[in-house]
């Protein structure tokens, strides 16, 4: 009887979030549609001949952390040809994600030479980051 209930529960809350009507559902965080990205170094105009590198970083994210050094090395090596937009991409399961994200956008709306300085001092103290360290201090 448990296993049945347990069935049509699990049932009811599939549809209840796939169903085309309902109001809350459960899926993929969605990609902004519109632009939300800081540009690395400086601003120029679309050159077709140019390699635009475009990055979805979370603030909090080792991963995203570790793979900006060797992204910034080949940037400053190439130079003009190259050009970067970071898009922050705050992931659910990290903690503090989101604000650092919102941070990003305020900082770049007021400063945008700021941006990047901030980007990498979030890489820096990802630690601090961390609820149980919040909390602490």
């Amino acid at each position: 009887m448990r296993r049945i209930l347990c069935v049509l529960l699990i049932s009811l809350l599939i549809n209840l979030t796939t169903h085309p009507s309902a109001k809350w559902g459960v899926g993929a965080q969605s990609i902004s549609a519109r632009f939300d990205g800081f540009v690395f170094g400086k601003t120029t105009e679309f050159n077709p001949n140019n390699i635009l590198i475009e990055a979805f970083f979370d603030p909090v994210c080792p991963d995203s952390r570790d793979a900006w050094p060797p992204l910034k090395e080949a940037l400053l090596h190439y130079g003009s040809r190259v050009s970067l937009t970071v898009h922050p991409f705050p992931l659910p399961y990290h903690d503090n994600a989101f604000v650092t994200s919102r941070a990003l956008h305020i900082v770049n709306g007021l400063n945008s030479s700021a941006t990047y300085p901030l980007w990498e001092s979030f890489f820096k103290n990802q630690g601090h980051y961390k609820d149980k360290n919040i909390l602490r201090e």
